[in-house]
């Protein structure tokens, strides 16, 4: 902030005032004074109401709220001595002085050239609140020297961690996403901090540059200020002139916990896939069709057959001399709560003769579909004598 001698050291302007953050003027140039039909003297150390309109006042008292130190253009609203409303466009500064924190505001009657800038400035201010107070962690980056497009894409990636990226704008929301330590400015960091140049931050760019900087949901993996990586989601857009990349925009969101979900439930299928997978006993899944969906490790070795051939297959080719498919099936599913209510022999018809087959079947669904899950075990020739020796000739 600017620190003059005096505050009441004016710039040059149509009207001029200063004043204090506990809502005193404290200087008035002579042009605003008989404007308003004051006595500059007299209207030392009034109060800004006796100035300024209600809506005025709340936009002063933003502006010291703000602490910004850069200038502002506000539309402002005087109050004359005589009740009149005067619009005005004002370029707004603070500053310190011996009175602590003041605000300098230079201000011309309504339509000037000041009104567009003032009308953008508002509008700026609008959009800015809002990205500001949004839940959704937003940012832009920008590069000191712009990314050249036209470059080599491995030349591309280099320049976007290189020529100088900084952010230009990321809201509150970014700062507690990244957990920015206390008492620091998110937008004064590095890029490099929360985003360093890693493998899979250089795919994520490779993937920005094949879509042209416009993409959504795309993951990447970002560095928390707590040293912790998190895997992110990011929705892009670039500003690109002239095959140059002057910044980027986006929202960021933390899937940190559905990619440790995701990663768990991979890890539980692939266990349950592999303890099917070697079950020691044949295993064939079915659909009410009849298709092998699944065949393990022993139903390969059972019907001498790899997996993929099995479930192009259909039961009823596979097993022979057994109730048909579709009874076994409506049989099951009458029982859904324990196995069919009986086992079935039947026979498997190889190249080297049949073999005999007892087995068990049970229904089960998945997603609205059912399915029959047939665990199947191998006769050995010696029980099957046995059997045709008991009473009656017959299995029993």
């Amino acid at each position: 902030m600017t620190r003059p001698d005096k505050p009441c050291l004016f710039r040059s302007g149509r009207m001029v005032d200063v004043l204090s953050a506990d809502g005193r003027v404290l200087a008035l140039d002579d042009a605003q004074a008989e404007r308003l039909g004051l006595d500059a003297g007299t209207a030392i150390g009034s109060p800004w109401s006796r100035l300024y309109s209600l809506e005025a006042r709340q936009r002063i008292a933003g502006l010291f709220s703000a602490r910004s130190p850069l200038p502002r253009v506000v539309p402002l609203t005087l109050r004359a001595s005589d009740g009149q409303m005067i619009p005005t466009t004002a370029v707004a500064e603070l500053f310190e002085a011996e009175d602590g924190l003041c605000l300098r505001l230079c201000k011309w009657p309504a339509g000037s050239e000041l009104d567009d800038v003032a009308a953008l400035a508002e509008a700026n201010e609008v959009l800015s609140g809002i990205v500001a107070a949004s839940s959704d962690a937003g940012w832009c980056m920008e590069w000191t020297d712009p990314v050249d497009l036209s470059a080599p894409e491995h030349e591309i990636v280099r320049q976007v961690f290189e020529n100088g990226p900084f952010w230009r704008f990321c809201n509150g929301a970014m700062a507690r996403l990244y957990r920015t330590p206390a008492g620091q400015e998110f937008n004064q960091r590095p890029v490099a901090e929360i985003f360093p140049r890693t493998p899979e931050n250089e795919d994520f760019i490779r993937r920005l540059i094949r879509a042209d900087f416009d993409i959504n949901g795309t993951p990447s993996r970002d560095l928390r200020y707590d040293g912790l990586f998190i895997d992110v989601e990011n929705d892009v857009r670039g500003h690109i002139r002239g095959n140059r990349l002057f910044r980027m925009w986006g929202t960021v969101r933390d899937v940190s916990k559905h990619v440790r979900r995701e990663t768990q439930l991979k890890d539980e299928i692939a266990f349950l896939q592999a303890v099917l997978t070697s079950l020691p006993d044949p295993l064939l899944v079915a659909d009410a069709y009849g298709t092998i969906q699944f065949a393990n490790m022993a139903a390969e070795a059972l019907f001498e057959a790899p997996a993929d051939r099995l479930t192009q297959m259909r039961f009823d080719d596979l097993v022979t001399g057994a109730v048909p498919f579709d009874r076994l099936f409506a049989d099951a599913r009458v029982s859904m709560i324990s196995t069919a209510r009986a086992p079935f022999t039947a026979g498997v018809p190889l190249p080297g003769g049949a073999v005999r087959i007892e087995g068990t079947a049970q229904i089960f669904e998945m997603r609205g579909v059912t399915f029959l899950a047939v665990c199947l075990r191998h006769i050995p020739r010696s029980v099957e004598r046995e059997n045709m020796m008991a009473p009656g000739g017959r299995p029993e």
